[in-house]
């Protein structure tokens, strides 16, 4: 990833002799946690979609990269190149929250396609075939997003209440958070939330119910009565519709550029691996280590920051081969 604003919270998340200032640690922990707020809304559908559905969708990069372009067409007006560059200034101009709205809403349906066409052919073929294919629908739409926007990063403009450290009503910035800017908590709040949305599905809901029985054994389910077939399209939606929000939230701490997606979906999937194939606990728990080290490489050589999450997984799986949470079932 290439953090716009890394040389600004380099400079202002400062080491100090004996430990760091208030203001400075509130700063880097919201850092750690924004970064792994990322990873985590992308690797949760990783690992649900593996867990449940034994597939391994590398096109879930794509839900993150035309989540940021779409969620810009809406947030802003902006002149793109590649094919659109004779077209001028476009986009709807709508604002930051109308693209937090409608994006996730859009790509639920896009999820639902992308399992009926793109991934339900290939349940039934060895891990391999749907690394290779989705893979290459990755590669490929990488590459038309370049031809039709061009390769030019592009930032997400942001509202003016989104601007600079938080401040609540009445009492303003509270102490210790001077160095919290309001978007990063925004993007910790928002997954938070929706993090809890899924733990309370596969817990409470019957769909969730009938994901978890399917896993274990999708024939006996089926012989029970149970249609695992329509809780199996829900979850593979709600994961391309997590994957989309994503995009927006990530294009508004980061530049958006048509590579994002292969920049996203790697570490992702190493963070499913290194919590656990299919453990939601495990994917929170490698997310947060991903976003941790990620701070602190933030702080200490801002170059290391893309391959300290390989190093973390190396360190993790040798102490851990099978991963934090290897035995879990899915929903937990």
């Amino acid at each position: 990833m290439d953090n716009r604003e890394i040389h600004e919270t380099a400079n202002s998340v400062r080491f100090e002799v004996a430990g760091m200032t208030l203001d400075a640690a509130v700063g880097f922990i919201f850092i750690a946690l924004s970064v792994a707020s990322l990873y985590l809304l992308v690797a949760i559908g990783l690992s649900i979609i593996f867990g449940s559905l034994k597939y391994v969708n590398m096109a879930h990069g794509v839900l993150y990269l035309g989540g940021a372009y779409f969620g810009l067409l809406i947030a802003s007006s902006e002149e793109y190149g590649g094919l659109l560059s004779e077209y001028g200034a476009l986009g709807l101009d709508w604002g930051f929250v109308p693209a937090l709205i409608l994006t996730p809403i859009v790509f639920f349906v896009l999820g639902v396609a992308m399992e009926r066409f793109l991934a339900k052919p290939f349940y039934d073929r060895d891990l391999l075939d749907q690394l290779l294919v989705t893979f290459g629908v990755l590669i490929a739409a990488q590459e038309l997003f370049a031809i039709v926007f061009g390769r030019t990063g592009t930032i997400y403009p942001r509202p003016e209440w989104l601007a600079g450290a938080i401040s609540l009503p009445l009492i303003g910035t509270p102490p210790g958070m001077s160095s919290a800017s309001t978007i990063r908590v925004l993007v910790v709040t928002l997954t938070l939330v929706l993090i809890a949305v899924i733990f309370a599905f596969f817990k409470y809901t019957d769909y969730g119910l009938a994901v978890r029985a399917g896993t274990e054994d999708s024939e006996m389910a089926e012989m029970l009565g149970i249609r695992v077939g329509r809780p199996f399209l829900l979850i593979f939606a709600i994961g391309a519709a997590y994957a989309g929000l994503a995009g927006v939230l990530g294009g508004s701490l980061f530049n958006v550029t048509t590579d994002i997606g292969m920049e996203i979906i790697i570490p992702s999937l190493v963070i499913v691996i290194m919590g656990g194939v299919g453990s939601l606990r495990g994917t929170v728990v490698g997310s947060l280590l991903a976003g941790l080290v990620f701070a602190v490489a933030t702080v200490i050589e801002p170059s290391m920051t893309n391959a300290s999450i390989y190093l973390l997984a190396i360190v993790v799986l040798t102490i851990k081969p099978s991963g934090i949470y290897p035995s879990a079932k899915i929903g937990q």
